[in-house]
């Protein structure tokens, strides 16, 4: 078979991957999406006897399908940043990287020996792992994420997280494979048939019997407003003077607020005035919230903010930098804000975002790249990299639940969010600001992984988006309540504090920890099986 048609077999696992991302609607396409790509990579694998193909061939018929997947899914980032143009060609190569240590390693070990097909999961979730930790962290297409329209499929992931939906998708392809294989070449097998039937059915009938058996905590009730000011992030967010924000957040709380009201949740970095942290408390806009909220007897503000704050020599970070005027050393940060009710002594509580936006909000490998800093653009407001909190810190009020505020990015990384919970949060609160991507997937995907981070953690998510969509999510994943994009609205709900800590909360991404073990290992084993097998052929000849 020609080169040119091996190239267009495996596009068309880009295709299959494109329209499973297609706004998350035809996810079950997943299990199936990587078939003609690994088909090919077996064909070349079985064929190349004549040295026909590259050593790099995983790497050459796999990059064009994934930069097909990523140019269809992602695009919308451009929007954000022009640095994003290169995104797609940066993770397809990625991708194509982790399919070429697969296509090795089972070279190496035995092409024809279908357990080697081990290797493809273990260097996909090994990649999708360090998606979520290094300085490019960009875990936004990780397989699992595809099911978040599919709340009622996947609440096994309070026990595995995201990825075990994704060794769900891949052993899937793996079987789906052999039963191509199976069929091609006329060894059809009932055996992989029903072998594939229950890798499939199974999770699904696991999920459906939590979904309908899943019984939540209803004894401590909170009830939560949201608000959707509906600020232009190119225009009315920075041209709006902060009286004016705050009088529209006003005006939307006054609609559904009442004396049972607990938290009113505005989006990120909707207050308008750059805060140095020490005076917060005398910020115009903090001191007109907090009069707000004591027009109520419960009430209190999350919201988002930017703030600065000094810090020591000590303290020095890459994010640090030195005053201009005065050389003192201080830091920039996206914070969410509680702004607590008026007491003797108001203090507003404050978290800083830590999951930062690279290129956007951190320069990523700044040793090296450090020279450009000066040209990302911070969404927030500032350029250059952002300040981070050491620990995770959860809003606590007198007898309300604990609450902790995922700022945007945040609410991506799984394993994170668990860590708000395992430090105390009973309910979560997302704030963030989707309208940089103007109406196009990306703010609908970012809103729909809010119900994986519900199932993962089974808490209550009350999701404010400056431009929409903001939501309520239920700990079944399920949508309560939400906004139409790019419109000013306010919704409410009463959300009840969840005190069950999950499996996953507990253990984290123990699937994505296991499985980078296991590549590293097995690229060291390549290595010396490889070495050995080349000594005992010259031993012969």
């Amino acid at each position: 078979m020609s080169k040119r048609k091996l190239i267009l077999i495996s596009c068309l696992s880009g295709v299959l991957l494109s329209l499973a991302w297609l706004d998350l609607l035809f996810a079950p396409l997943m299990l199936v999406a990587f078939v003609p790509m690994l088909w090919v990579e077996r064909y070349i694998s079985l064929n190349n006897q004549d040295k026909r193909f590259s050593p790099f061939a995983g790497f050459a018929f796999s990059y064009l399908p994934f930069l097909i997947w990523n140019a269809t899914t992602i695009f919308w980032v451009a929007f954000s940043t022009s640095a994003a143009l290169v995104l797609p060609f940066f993770q397809a190569a990625l991708m194509a990287v982790a399919f070429q240590l697969f296509h090795w390693t089972k070279r190496v070990f035995g092409v024809e020996k279908k357990i080697n097909y081990v290797f493809f999961i273990i260097f996909f979730l090994a990649f999708e792992f360090m998606e979520l930790h290094w300085d490019f962290n960009f875990p936004w297409l990780n397989l699992g994420n595809s099911f978040a329209k599919y709340p009622a499929l996947v609440q096994w992931y309070e026990f595995t997280g995201v990825a075990g939906g994704s060794f769900w998708i891949l052993i899937c392809n793996v079987f789906a494979l052999f039963l191509l294989n199976g069929i091609l070449e006329k060894s059809f097998s009932r055996k992989r048939i029903y072998s594939l039937g229950l890798i499939i059915c199974l999770p699904v009938i696991i999920s459906l019997t939590l979904y309908f058996t899943y019984q939540e905590e209803t004894s401590q009730a909170s009830d939560v407003v949201v608000v959707q000011p509906n600020l232009d992030p190119y225009s009315e967010q920075y041209n709006l003077s902060p009286q004016d924000v705050c009088e529209r957040i006003e005006r939307l709380t006054l609609q559904k607020a009442d004396k049972e009201t607990d938290y009113v949740v505005c989006p990120e970095s909707c207050i308008q005035e750059y805060a140095w942290e020490e005076y917060i408390e005398e910020i115009g806009s903090v001191e007109y919230l907090r009069n707000l909220s004591n027009a109520f007897p419960r009430l209190e503000f999350v919201a988002g903010i930017s703030t600065r704050n000094k810090v020591e020599e000590s303290q020095r970070t890459i994010a640090t930098r030195e005053h201009k005027r005065y050389g003192f050393l201080y830091e920039n940060y996206n914070t969410a804000i509680k702004i607590d009710r008026d007491t003797v002594n108001p203090h507003s509580q404050l978290r800083h975002k830590s999951v930062l936006t690279p290129a956007v909000e951190k320069m990523p490998l700044q040793k090296y790249l450090g020279f450009m800093e000066n040209f990302i653009l911070d969404l927030g407001g500032t350029v250059g990299s952002l300040g981070t909190d050491k620990g995770y810190k959860v809003f606590t009020s007198e007898n309300k639940p604990k609450v902790a505020a995922a700022i945007c990015y945040e609410s991506v990384d799984g394993q994170y969010v668990a860590n708000l919970v395992k430090s105390g949060a009973e309910i979560l609160f997302v704030i963030t600001n989707d309208g940089w991507w103007e109406n196009t997937p990306g703010h609908r995907q970012h809103a729909a992984f809010a119900s994986l981070r519900a199932i993962e953690n089974r808490r209550y998510i009350a999701r404010s988006a400056n431009t929409g969509i903001s939501s309520f999510v239920s700990p079944k994943g399920e949508v309560l309540q939400k906004t139409k994009y790019w419109e000013e609205d306010v919704i409410k709900e009463t959300l009840y504090a969840q005190k069950k800590i999950t499996f996953y909360t507990k253990h984290g991404d123990y699937v994505y920890r296991t499985s980078s073990f296991l590549a590293v290992l097995s690229i060291l084993l390549g290595f010396v099986y490889g070495v050995l097998r080349k000594k005992k052929n010259l031993t012969i000849n």
